[in-house]
């Protein structure tokens, strides 16, 4: 099926193919990973999460925080309260983390 728009003819495109791209477009717009710390934790302490990721961290927290990968790798230095890090997870793997002044905060990248 053809449409005439002004002095331009375009085929018209189906409304079924026109769902599908709507939907996949604002699914990829709208998919964001965060995680927040809280309370000395990391909420959620695990994410799984496709190749080319962006996965970014708050700090809701009263205390000063890291994002270090265990065995080297990523590290944000020291995020103050109401700051944020982010982080693009390129390679599928997984990537564990912790906090460095609190070694008991742990997180868990699973990259797809």
């Amino acid at each position: 099926m053809w449409r005439m728009i002004g002095r331009i003819v375009r085929p018209a495109l189906g409304a079924a193919c026109a769902a599908v791209l709507l939907a996949s477009s604002l699914a990829s717009a709208d998919q964001q990973f965060e995680i927040h710390m809280r309370n000395n934790s990391y909420n959620p302490d695990s994410l799984t999460v496709p190749a080319g990721t962006m996965v970014r961290w708050v700090n809701d927290d009263g205390d000063v925080h890291t994002i270090s990968q265990i065995g080297g790798g990523f590290d944000s230095g020291l995020v103050f309260t109401r700051d944020s890090w982010s982080y693009t997870f390129n390679d599928p793997g997984t990537y564990e983390f912790y906090c460095l002044p609190h070694p008991y905060m742990h997180g868990t990248i699973t990259v797809e």
